[in-house]
């Protein structure tokens, strides 16, 4: 390896390039020298602390030293975000960042962070999957059935979600948006359990929501699927079509999950992280195990995460606007 030196001009020492690379690969290859904090914007138990200790393990097993989940719920993920973007940047704080990054600028007009210029991208982790459900004694078997059922009921149609903005949501605000369905919506809180509640004793008419929680209620046959919101058919559900093979050509929403640090975070961090979640989301126990609950694994470079990040925002801001969504 080249020496480090120093060049005497215009009476000062200027550091060479040679120095500033040299001190980058010692970086790089010591880093992490201490436990790493990965903060998830969600309370224990849920898809999001699931996700996001799943991804610590795997960091910890690849770069050996423990990176440890901190639970930071509130205020629909600005809580975690704000709590990452003003710590140090050292890559000793991460970010276990859900779709909610990018719905967030439309849906509160003061941000604790912004989601794009207080942050740098790290890697995606997963896409999730949703699926459209209603009650097996609703007259409709498909989602054509259900969008001429739905016509003919008009305003008197409602479907549950967790909250304005949320996944759920912004799923049945496109779904009614594109089949010309008037639907009313009534969020609930937490993750979903008064959904089936209210679904299965027929106070509501759908819910299009996670296949990682539906399951249990499809193969107890207590709901009917009628589409699942991905582009492709999901494995868990492969007799089920999707909402463009069922009725609406163009449909398609997912969730995603993705990894973001500080704002100023050393490149070189940023590549060993990155490099490390890319290896680990090739390898067919992490893919498997997020393939249970669902999800598809699916790892990117800084680059294609900023830029998805970036479409994101524009495509939840076009659904929040016809669904007259206003920021709080």
């Amino acid at each position: 390896m080249a020496q480090p030196r120093a060049v005497y001009k215009g009476g000062a020492w200027l550091v060479t390039s040679v120095v500033l690379a040299y001190a980058g690969v010692v970086h790089a290859q010591s880093y992490p020298a201490k436990p790493v904090r990965l903060v998830v914007g969600n309370a224990p138990g849920g898809s999001d602390d699931f996700h996001g200790r799943l991804v610590a393990q795997k960091l910890t097993e690849a770069l050996g030293q423990q990176f440890l989940v901190d639970n930071r719920g509130g205020s629909g993920g600005m809580v975690s975000r704000s709590l990452v973007a003003k710590s140090p940047a050292d890559g000793y704080t991460l970010l276990l960042a859900a779709a909610s990054m990018a719905t967030s600028p439309h849906l509160y007009s003061k941000q604790q962070a912004d989601s794009v210029r207080d942050f740098a991208p790290v890697s995606l982790v997963a896409k999730t999957y949703s699926v459209m459900v209603v009650h097996p004694s609703m007259p409709a078997k498909t989602v054509k059935d259900f969008i001429a059922l739905a016509r003919g009921r008009a305003g008197k149609v409602n479907f549950g979600s967790t909250g304005v903005g949320g996944g759920p949501h912004l799923n049945a605000e496109l779904f009614c948006n594109m089949a010309k369905v008037q639907a009313t919506h009534i969020p609930y809180k937490g993750a979903g359990a008064g959904i089936y509640v209210d679904l299965l004793s027929g106070q509501l008419d759908f819910y299009i929501g996670p296949i990682s929680t539906a399951l249990t209620f499809i193969n107890a046959s207590k709901v009917r699927p009628l589409a699942v919101t991905g582009a492709q058919r999901s494995p868990k559900l492969p007799e089920v079509p999707t909402m463009a093979e069922a009725a609406l050509p163009g449909y398609e929403m997912s969730g995603w999950y993705a990894i973001f640090v500080p704002v100023g975070t050393p490149s070189d961090v940023v590549a060993t992280l990155n490099a490390a979640l890319v290896r680990q989301l090739a390898a067919a126990e992490l893919r498997d195990a997020l393939a249970n609950v669902s999800s598809e694994a699916r790892s990117s470079t800084p680059d294609e995460l900023a830029q998805h990040l970036k479409s994101e925002i524009e495509r939840y801001g076009r659904i929040l606007k016809l669904a007259g969504i206003q920021p709080q």
